[in-house]
């Protein structure tokens, strides 16, 4: 009897995975949460089919995004500690966007009902503070991974359209500091916002019914998404616009070095070919970022517009596009990888070096200029007294 009576409320908690009822469609931040795609008891035919469906296609792709995105991101960090990047700036941006990337490829599965249903249990629920300390980490990835991104953007921006000022203000003790103050003031507001979070009827919740605080939800919403999809909206048209000017001036100053060579547009064609290199591969992740995100920022505008929740299945139409919004949302953070090995040579090169276990050979032009170093610096200590 007590087996059955323990089989009934394992089953009750797995079926009662209900939303937080709340008029605020911005209540759930984490995005995907437990109750995507759990079985309603009123649904119609249709949506139970839709619902369903998308189950089926969570039992896949989640799988999939966790091994591809991390197993990306891991290479991406070995890629970029190498000598062949250590004079690009935005370098220390990607390698932290991976690890924030990573941890929230990591933590998502955690969310989906269906491996709550594998389990016999949420995982997340094994004590209050588990539960706490599971969205403090969530959504701290989410929104240092939009913010690293803007951070991105911005350093693109300032090396593209202010290059005369670039190495003063993009200094590397410049960029840690910012990617610091990232993760210490976001960490820290989602410290502070953990008081909502709780288990009920056995399920870690983002936010309890009775400890709503709408004014936490809104601002951690409008972090996430809302601003740093305007910020790249402006400026990212901006970018694209002085690489092709940039693009241009290469193939004018080509043409003059082949008339009348002259070191001093050697220089001026040799910076504006790194920038132009260097800008490409951040400029896929920003595009893919705007495309990615704001379908999900779309929904959360809508619902809040509506005066529902963004996570409750009102109609199959809008259920079925916040699901593929979920699903382009978890796509962003699994695809970086694959933007860099298509846009720049240089990480295909040594991502091919590491693949193949060869060790990493200097560029004839770092060789030569290592070459005339060495004699420089021969020449002075022979002319010294």
């Amino acid at each position: 009897m007590e087996i059955v009576e323990d089989q009934w409320m394992l089953n009750s908690s797995l079926m009662n995975i209900s939303l937080v009822t709340s008029n605020s469609s911005l209540q759930n931040l984490s995005g995907n949460v437990t109750n995507d795609n759990v079985p309603l008891p009123n649904a119609s035919p249709i949506m139970q089919a839709v619902i369903d469906v998308f189950l089926i296609i969570g039992y896949i792709i989640q799988p999939l995004f966790l091994v591809v995105g991390v197993t990306g991101n891991m290479l991406t960090v070995v890629t970029m500690i190498s000598f062949r990047f250590k004079d690009l700036t935005s370098r220390y941006i990607l390698l932290f966007l991976s690890f924030s990337d990573s941890v929230l490829l990591i933590t998502q599965p955690l969310n989906k009902f269906f491996v709550i249903k594998q389990f016999g249990m949420d995982l997340r629920a094994l004590s209050s503070l588990s539960c706490k300390i599971f969205f403090v980490i969530f959504r701290s990835a989410k929104m240092t991974s939009s913010w690293l991104v803007v951070l991105l953007c911005f350093e693109r921006y300032v090396a593209v359209v202010f290059p005369l000022k670039a190495k003063f203000i993009l200094r590397k003790n410049y960029i840690l500091a910012a990617i610091v103050l990232d993760y210490v003031i976001i960490t820290t507001y989602n410290s502070i916002w953990h008081f909502s979070s709780g288990i009920q009827g056995g399920i870690c919740k983002p936010d309890l019914p009775s400890l709503q605080q709408s004014v936490f939800v809104t601002i951690g919403v409008t972090f996430y998404s809302f601003i740093p999809t305007i910020i790249l909206l402006v400026l990212t048209p901006q970018i694209v616009f002085r690489l092709f000017r940039h693009a241009k001036m290469r193939q004018a100053l080509k043409g003059n070095l082949s008339s009348a060579p002259n070191s001093s547009m050697s220089a001026n064609k040799k910076q504006i070919d790194t920038n132009l290199k260097a800008s490409v591969m951040v400029i896929g992740v920003l595009i893919s970022y705007v495309i990615l995100v704001i379908p999900i920022s779309t929904v959360h505008i809508y619902s809040f517009t509506a005066g529902f929740s963004a996570f409750d299945a009102n109609s199959v139409a809008f259920f079925v596009f916040r699901e593929i919004s979920q699903i382009l949302e978890q796509i962003n953070y699994a695809i970086n990888f694959f933007i860099y090995v298509v846009c720049s040579r240089q990480f295909r090169q040594r991502l091919n070096e590491i693949l193949r276990c060869s060790p990493h050979r200097p560029s004839k032009e770092f060789s030569k200029r290592r070459a005339i170093d060495s004699i420089s610096a021969i020449n002075r200590s022979i002319s010294d007294p």
